[in-house]
């Protein structure tokens, strides 16, 4: 099923797709429609049996085939390591995965790669300190030394916010944009992973200073719903006011409204690579479905304008 032309260019993680090998998982999005997918190096280490150094140019050939074959690209080689993390052994090895993974991503093709923003502990646990100061600092401090490998690969790094993480609001996300003036950093935009209970009836408005803040740099999007669930007994989006907030795949719980990003999208960059989370089988074309119309009609709309 081929797309048609529109704001979004859609795609599918392929760990949210059902169980194959990474060749397999290419082949199921290809035939879903999918034209882009996001691959974490986790996906690619599990299915080959790998560790980073198993990540050859062979191997990236041998994708690359396998891609192009199917008609998808890789929006997102993801590589979701704790810049933050204080253990300065830690640290080290999290820099080594890095260099592999950018390195990678240049004879892929040419993909950016994709990281969360981390914690300021060792356990990568959701804390109060996230909030800081100083986390904010470390964060920075690693960001600054993996956009410099991006820098010399020629390749791109794109952070992710996320309330659970150090970047947890727009203003802190352009903070962090102003202190690391990389040309090699840009944002992957998930608006849903901003959210918390107690603010989701505010979702709009930050949609809006996201955008006004950090649009110039936004690469791909992420596209999800969520629904909010009276209880706080797992770890997740909790905020204390007793609730949480849990993910499903775009457009399939109707709470989060994406039509305002495919807009935008539309009128600042058009085709934009978006990758569908926390899908399931069951739910992954009717949130592609909805995705592809959304895109099309907004478009339409810019361009009639």
């Amino acid at each position: 099923m081929a797309q048609s032309k529109g704001a979004l260019s859609v795609g599918v993680r392929l760990h949210d797709l059902p169980e194959g090998t990474v060749e397999e998982r290419i082949r199921m999005a290809g035939k879903l429609g999918f034209s882009c997918i996001q691959l974490p190096s986790k996906v690619l280490y599990k299915s080959f049996g790998i560790n980073r150094s198993g990540l050859t140019h062979e191997l990236a050939d041998h994708l690359r085939e396998v891609l192009d074959t199917n008609g998808v690209q890789v929006a997102v080689l993801g590589c979701y390591k704790n810049l933050a993390t204080p253990d300065q052994n830690q640290l080290v090895d999290t820099y080594a995965e890095y260099e592999a993974c950018l390195r990678f991503a240049r004879w892929l093709g040419g993909c950016p790669v994709g990281t969360e923003t981390g914690r300021p502990n060792a356990q990568n646990k959701m804390a109060d300190d996230r909030f800081s100061a100083a986390a904010l600092d470390a964060f920075c401090k690693g960001l600054a030394r993996v956009c410099s490998m991006a820098e010399k690969e020629g390749g791109e790094l794109l952070i992710e916010p996320g309330w659970n993480e150090i970047v947890n609001t727009p203003g802190r996300c352009r903070e962090v944009l102003e202190r690391v003036p990389s040309p090699a950093l840009g944002v992957i935009y998930d608006p849903v992973s901003l959210l918390h209970p107690t603010i989701v009836g505010e979702a709009s408005e930050q949609v809006s200073r996201m955008l006004h803040l950090c649009g110039s740099k936004i690469r791909v999007l992420h596209a999800k719903d969520y629904e909010i669930v009276d209880n706080e007994d797992q770890d997740g989006w909790c905020d204390g006011s007793g609730s949480r907030l849990v993910c499903h795949g775009a457009c399939t719980c109707g709470n989060f409204v994406f039509e305002a990003i495919a807009a935008w999208a539309a009128a600042a960059r058009p085709g934009i690579m978006t990758v569908i989370e926390n899908s399931t089988p069951s739910t992954v074309e009717r949130s592609r479905d909805e995705l592809l119309r959304m895109g099309r009609s907004v478009m339409c709309e810019h361009v009639i304008l």
